[in-house]
């Protein structure tokens, strides 16, 4: 590193190769996450409205359920989401 009144020496400077000229744009990617979330779980959506896919999906796909003997049924009715106890930013 040059001091005041020093010579730059060749060693001390440095070559850039680089040939990017602008940053490229980068997506948000906790929006991304957030709305993946959103559609797997159908949040704005109200349980009579729900279309067949994330997680109703699963449930209807995997339900019912019954026991070795058919005893016993496990039927899906509906499932909720509690809203999150803290917000972004409390995290």
């Amino acid at each position: 590193m040059a001091s005041n009144g020093s010579i730059l020496r060749a060693e001390d400077m440095r070559v850039n190769f680089g040939k990017i000229k602008l940053a490229p744009e980068y997506p948000d990617l906790l929006e991304i996450q957030l709305k993946s979330f959103q559609e797997f779980f159908q949040l704005e959506t109200t349980p009579e409205n729900r279309m067949n896919e994330g997680l109703y999906r699963v449930f209807q796909e995997n339900f019912p359920i019954t026991d070795a003997r058919n005893i016993f049924v496990l039927e899906f009715l509906d499932y909720f989401i509690d809203p999150p106890r803290y917000t972004i930013e409390e995290c």
